[in-house]
């Protein structure tokens, strides 16, 4: 099978230097090899494009036609080329982002405003879910959530670490006491999120003598009954720092141990090479690492 784009770059350039010869040295071509493929592109077209004898050569109205369109099919295969060139090694774009954080989105939304100033040519669209979304049929170039699901198919990079902690109300901890000791959580009531024991099961104490036990898979609702005095939580420090800012929550036993809740990202291996996702990812790793907080002693 001919090679199409050839014969028909071939012409484009025969028809814009208005010569063979000139044509051909434009492509690097020899005369021969340049003519041969004016001619198979003529007979597969069935239609003569140029009119040329020894001393002329002017395009047919056929040939005219065929220029006209072949050319600007070229000039956009040139466009296109460069664009995704471009956009391999500079951000630019269309960067569409979907989270599931909840409380962080105060914290994502600057730092996604800060990239865009950084960045203006990458239009930047940030989303809220409740959930991880299908990042492949949702068009979605990152998502961004705690704790990934498993065998996602996506890759992952982990942005930075929230810590977890324990808190309850002030009006809570009035009427029940401060905890003292890991010991003393046995008699207190739990908030847990999640099915089971949620993260209580890291914590070595006897939970049958809980006084009461509420459980919810909502986050931000565990949240509202600890705001209310219904218990002792164990929440993420981006889900609460507001809260022990303003008093509404105050930590209890900030030493007892617990695992962070890492922030990621995910995003689809196709988009490895892409040069926007590529930077805002490591923007968004650098910043949130950087700001990284530690829970606030008793």
């Amino acid at each position: 099978m001919p090679d199409r784009y050839a014969e028909i770059l071939s012409f484009v350039k025969i028809a814009e230097s208005g010569s063979l010869s000139e044509a051909a040295r434009r492509l690097d071509l020899s005369l021969a090899a340049t003519s041969r493929r004016l001619s198979q592109l003529e007979a597969r077209l069935g239609v003569m494009l140029v009119r040329r004898n020894s001393r002329h050569m002017t395009l047919t109205q056929e040939g005219q036609i065929f220029y006209e369109k072949a050319g600007q099919a070229l000039s956009d295969i040139d466009q296109a080329e460069n664009v995704v060139m471009r956009n391999a090694t500079e951000p630019a774009g269309p960067l569409r982002v979907v989270t599931t954080l909840h409380s962080g989105r105060s914290r994502l939304a600057p730092l996604f405003q800060h990239y865009a100033t950084l960045h203006p040519e990458v239009a930047v669209h940030l989303e809220a879910a409740g959930q991880v979304a299908n990042i492949v049929e949702t068009g979605h170039d990152i998502a961004i959530c705690f704790d990934p699901p498993p065998d996602s198919g996506l890759i992952m990079k982990r942005l930075a670490d929230n810590p977890r902690m324990l808190c309850a109300s002030p009006d809570y901890l009035n009427r029940r006491g401060m905890p003292r000791t890991v010991n003393d959580l046995a008699g207190h009531d739990r908030i847990v999120i999640g099915g089971g024991q949620d993260m209580w099961r890291m914590i070595d104490i006897d939970t049958s003598r809980a006084s009461r036990v509420l459980s919810t898979n909502d986050g931000e609702l565990a949240r509202l009954w600890a705001l209310n005095g219904a218990g002792i939580v164990i929440k993420s420090l981006w889900d609460v720092s507001d809260d022990l800012d303003e008093g509404r929550l105050q930590p209890v036993l900030p030493a007892v141990p617990l695992p962070a809740s890492p922030i990621v990202a995910l995003y689809l291996p196709s988009q490895s090479e892409s040069a926007k996702v590529r930077s805002c990812l490591d923007f968004l790793a650098r910043h949130l690492k950087a700001t990284e907080a530690t829970p606030a002693a008793a």
